[in-house]
This record gives structure tokens, C-alpha cells and sequence, in this order.
């Protein structure tokens, strides 16, 4: 799954069990009019026999745009003047190659679609480890690259993947071989909101538009409502992220998606004054020397606990943050292979994720209920 991918190779670059954190979507007919307010990456024209949604931005710096025609199954197809891949609705057989798109597959009624994933070790959701178990779904890649053989046996509706505009994307060969590739360009975005709006380019494909609608206008809300509330919060801690790896230490850039989560949650991340959309990828001494003046530390690595940390540097002890104990990793929904639902429903919901962090920066505020994602390390 990307997940994997990022953490190791673009962890820098870009950083359900499904039940009450992504409730089903109501599947129509028809998927309504879908409104795209947050997302930069996709739009969506509805036609009176079709829905063209386009692909603007599948990876940063990109000059190709993605068309796809959706149209109602058992309709006639229509037609439509450029290049593009057609879809009847909703899609009956679908893979997945990112666990961040299972939870609108989910939540738009799609689990018994899925027929095939990535990386079966990253997959979080309950009800599809479980479908991977009995056999239902099956990983589909060997030896860290896609199995087309595998996939076209598998007869797939959709494939819902991703491209970085390199030669590591295997996209080009699945459309090459008549495989109905589909980027989804979420990752791109560094609005939190704007990833998540990227549920209803999914919803699309399932004929669930207008729950998708009515799903991100609620989680729209709550993250606008816990915005205001962290506003007024009298102080803002300073955060550092992440950890050291193979000798240097990847934070995010002061414009990316983390940074954007820290300032909605009131806090003041030591690197905000960087303009970079995705990461650094820094010295450990650096990142030690400005780290000095931090009172939060988060997402520290693989560490489940401080001793584990420590182990990575004795001087972290001397950190405000380790001090202090003040140091929260995103793992509190982990399994034991490393699936973490903060990496699959996290995307859908940056509602639930703000409101960890405005507990963790702000206890004053008092805001209530349980942690979601973080827990502090012990």
C-alpha cells in the first residue's frame, strides 16, 4: 500500500476499522450533484447522461489530466469528444492500491467489491482482512511491483491507484494491457479538508455522490468547529515531528498537509516559516538544536514507548519534550503487523484527527471524548 510506500521511501515528502468513524454512504441511482469547494487536484461536470470527472493534478508538476466518464449501469453509453476511460455505475469489482481509498470504497457500500489490494499486511478495516482471509480479495503484488498477470485474472472494474510521474508508476502498463487504471490524486493536497473531499471522486464511482456530500459537509463542520475552538486558545505550543532514519531526519515542510493539521489545532510547528508543500529531509543535529525549544513531540517514528525512543539517541533525553513525557505517536489504532488506521481512515476523517491534537496542545479547552488516533508514549 502507499502507506508503506511513504513511510519509508516519501515519508518526508507527504505526510476504517470501519464502523462510527466512516459510516455508510447512501448509494443511488443516481450520485447527485457533487460539489468540489476544498480538493484542487479533480472536478467533476455532470452531464444529463453522465458524470465526466477529470483528474487535474495526479502528481505534483504534472501536465496530464485523467478523463473518466461515469454513467448509470444499464444505461446506453455516452459519448463524450476527448480521451477517456468510461465506467458503468456503481462499479461492481474494484482493487485498491493505497489503504487511504478503502474507507470511502467502505463507507459508498463497496466492501464486497473489493476483490483486490496492494499490501495485505497494511490493511486496517476489519471487514476487508476479513475478506482477504476467506480469500474474497487478494494481494495482488509480487516482489514490490504490480502482478498484471494477477489482475487481469482478476477482471476488475476499477483500479483505484496513484502516479509520481516517474518510472516507478505502473499505471501506464495497466492502461497498456486494458486494465481500467484509475489515479486518485489525494495525496497531492496539503488541505486536510481537501483530502478528504477526494471521498467523493471515490463516492462517484459507487453512484454514492450524494452521501458523500452529506458525509463531508458533517466532517467539514466538526473540523471547522474545533479550528475555532483551538483559535482561541490563549498559548500555542511549539511541535517537532518525526524521528531519525538511516542517519537524517525527515519533517514536514511549513506549507504541507502536517504543518496545516498543527496551525488548525493551535500549535506553532517549528518549521511553519518554510515554504515547502512537502518535506525536508534534514540533519539530526539540526532538527536536535531547533527540537531544544519544543514543548510537543509527535509522530515519533516506529518508538511505542520512550524507551524505545531513547534508544535511538541517548541526548533525546535531554529534549523539553521527552522530558516532560510530552511525546504522542499516531498508533493507538495499530495492528501488530503494521496496519494503522491513522494512515487509511485518518484521510477520510481530519475531524477526528484535529481533535486528538486540539486535546493534546490544548487540555485547557477541555474539549472531552476519546483520543482516536494518538496516545502518549509511556
Amino acid at each position: 500500500m502507499r502507506y508503506c510506500f511513504a513511510r519509508f521511501i516519501l515519508v518526508f515528502a507527504f505526510l476504517c476499522s470501519i464502523g462510527p468513524l466512516c459510516p455508510p454512504l447512501s448509494a443511488q441511482a443516481e450520485s447527485g450533484r457533487v460539489s468540489v469547494r476544498y480538493a484542487t487536484g479533480f472536478r467533476v461536470e455532470r452531464r444529463a447522461d453522465c458524470e465526466v470527472v477529470t483528474v487535474t493534478k495526479p502528481w505534483p508538476g504534472s501536465r496530464e489530466s485523467f478523463v473518466y466518464v461515469l454513467y448509470p449501469r444499464g444505461k446506453a453509453k455516452p459519448s463524450y469528444a476527448g480521451k477517456a476511460l468510461y465506467f458503468q455505475t456503481p462499479v461492481r469489482r474494484a482493487v485498491s492500491y493505497s489503504s487511504t481509498y478503502i474507507p470511502a470504497i467502505i463507507a459508498s457500500g463497496g466492501l464486497s467489491s473489493i476483490v483486490g489490494v496492494d499490501n495485505a499486511a497494511y490493511i486496517y478495516s476489519p471487514g476487508l482482512r476479513a475478506r482477504l482471509a476467506s480469500g474474497q480479495a487478494i494481494e495482488t503484488t509480487r516482489n514490490g511491483n504490480p502482478n498484471m498477470e494477477l489482475l487481469l485474472s482478476l477482471s476488475p472494474d476499477v483500479i483505484f491507484t496513484y502516479g509520481m510521474g516517474n518510472e516507478w508508476d505502473s499505471h501506464p502498463k495497466m492502461l497498456e494491457l486494458g486494465l481500467p487504471a484509475v489515479i486518485d490524486g489525494e495525496w497531492n493536497e496539503t488541505d486536510p479538508l481537501a483530502r478528504a473531499e477526494w471521498m467523493k471522486f471515490i463516492a462517484l464511482f459507487y453512484g454514492a455522490g450524494d452521501g458523500a456530500e452529506r458525509l463531508f459537509a458533517s466532517v467539514e463542520a466538526d473540523y471547522l468547529r474545533l479550528k475555532a475552538q483551538a483559535a482561541q486558545a490563549k498559548s500555542r505550543p511549539r511541535v517537532l515531528v518525526n524521528a531519525p532514519f538511516q542517519g537524517s531526519w525527515a519533517v514536514s515542510g511549513g506549507k504541507s498537509y502536517m504543518a496545516r493539521f498543527i496551525a488548525d489545532a493551535g500549535g506553532d510547528y517549528l518549521w511553519a516559516r518554510d515554504s515547502s508543500t512537502g518535506g525536508l529531509s534534514l540533519g539530526l543535529e539540526a532538527v536536535y538544536e531547533r527540537g531544544l525549544s519544543a514543548e510537543l513531540w509527535l509522530n515519533p517514528g516506529a518508538a511505542n514507548s520512550l524507551k524505545e525512543l531513547l534508544s535511538m539517541d541517548a541526548r533525546f533525553a535531554s529534549l523539553p519534550a521527552f522530558a516532560r513525557g510530552a511525546v504522542w505517536g499516531s498508533r493507538l489504532r495499530a495492528t501488530k503487523d503494521g496496519a494503522n488506521d491513522y494512515f487509511e481512515s485518518g484521510v477520510m476523517r481530519p475531524d477526528l484527527v484535529l481533535a486528538d491534537l486540539v486535546r493534546i496542545f490544548h487540555p485547557e479547552l477541555r474539549l472531552g471524548g476519546d483520543f482516536n488516533y494518538y496516545a502518549r508514549l509511556k
